[in-house]
């Protein structure tokens, strides 16, 4: 990915983030929506600046949005790594087998890019607010190249993810 690309996702968060707090509010109600005229937004489309399809710079805004203002002001709404390692560090100390599970469903879901349909969006929105209100983060430069790539033959995207999250998991009974 060259910097070029990566400098116009960020460019695209950052004019996400300077929404007033209406419009965020907006994107946060809206969030189970697909079509961001029919989600009661139609001021994002001027944002988007072809960014990503309506259906993903939607989904990527809205779950931004999930975030409270004041977090999102300070900035306690980013993290470095990729959402496999947000989910980790979210579910960090639960002993909770359908956490866990929710994960491996992510995995597994699906995403029209151009409609937004899919079970991605709701199980992505139900994962960021559950990782919100455990305090940690996302990368949104990188969660939006992600979904973008979803639907990647090779699904790059689910095996870095999968990496990051299980990486340093070691089967029971070795050391």
């Amino acid at each position: 990915m060259t910097d070029i690309s990566t400098n116009r996702e960020e460019e695209f968060i950052q004019r996400i983030e300077k929404l007033n707090s209406g419009q965020l509010a907006a994107l946060r109600r809206g969030c189970g929506k697909r079509d961001p005229v029919d989600g009661r937004c139609p001021w994002l489309i001027g944002l988007m600046h072809g960014i990503a399809t309506e259906a993903t710079a939607f989904l990527v805004a809205s779950l931004l949005a999930q975030y409270s203002t004041s977090a999102i002001r300070i900035g306690k709404h980013r993290f470095n790594g990729d959402f496999g390692e947000t989910w980790k560090t979210a579910i960090t100390g639960k002993n909770s087998e359908s956490l866990r599970r929710r994960f491996h469903i992510l995995l597994d879901s699906e995403f029209d890019q151009m409609s937004g349909e899919g079970d991605l969006p709701y199980r992505l929105r139900q994962m960021v607010r559950y990782a919100a209100a455990a305090g940690v983060g996302l990368n949104w430069s990188k969660l939006l190249i992600h979904i973008r790539s979803w639907n990647s033959p090779t699904k790059w995207v689910q095996k870095t993810w999968a990496r990051s999250f299980f990486g340093n998991e070691r089967p029971e009974g070795t050391e």
